[in-house]
């Protein structure tokens, strides 16, 4: 062993600086390409953050902006080719838009539903917005002018989320919709009109809400 190292101590020594070199260079790519993230995210969200809370806007998707737009036939695998949201809010990991409103249901045992089934046995009736999320990274660009199509803010969207809504073999795709999860928030029963920030006007329920 001793003599075997002796004679392939320069193959062995090459190898372990070529190690020493490749983990370097991993470690420094991933790091430019956190920076690069973190550059994105700053450039979108600012850029959203010219947009007030409620302003319409379209989510166009990029995969078929340059074949079929405006066409708005929706796609087994691409899903539509743009959809209407209204601006809510930015956040640390993506941007919230309104996309819906519906009522909610506390049923006997404490649990949140949708399912209109409990209406008549729940204990409260909630009505709720629904808010769709879309991270940063599956927001290419931002037009806040709009196009003669519509004239309102184009959100170019990278559509990798689940057609949540979809009655159908759809729904169970893992992409086809711009938003990674939904969720829901009420309006705030403290919320001071003019005095407090528009963000106070809705509140986040934080807990499970089931569609059965």
């Amino acid at each position: 062993m001793i003599d075997w190292l002796s004679e392939n101590s320069i193959g062995v020594l090459q190898i372990i600086i070529g190690g020493f070199i490749a983990y370097h260079v991993f470690f420094l790519s991933k790091q430019l390409s956190n920076k690069a993230k973190l550059e994105h995210k700053e450039r979108i969200k600012k850029k959203a953050e010219e947009l007030k809370s409620g302003k319409e806007v379209y989510l166009v998707n990029v995969k078929r902006y340059f074949k079929d737009y405006p066409s708005n036939k929706e796609r087994m695998f691409s899903g539509y080719s743009h959809i209407k949201a209204e601006m809510k809010t930015t956040r640390f990991d993506g941007i919230e838009f309104f996309c819906g409103i519906k009522e909610i249901y506390r049923k006997p045992d404490g649990g949140l539903t949708l399912n209109g089934e409990s209406e008549k046995t729940a204990q409260e009736k909630i009505k709720v917005f629904e808010i769709g999320v879309v991270p940063y990274e599956w927001i290419e660009y931002i037009d806040l002018r709009g196009d003669e199509h519509g004239f309102i803010p184009l959100f170019f969207c990278y559509f990798k989320g689940k057609r949540y809504w979809k009655i159908s073999l759809k729904r169970h795709l893992p992409f086809g919709y711009p938003y990674k999860e939904i969720i829901y928030y009420r309006e705030s029963e403290v919320y001071h009109e003019g005095s407090d920030p528009i963000d106070m006007k809705f509140r986040f329920i934080d807990e499970p809400v089931s569609d059965k």
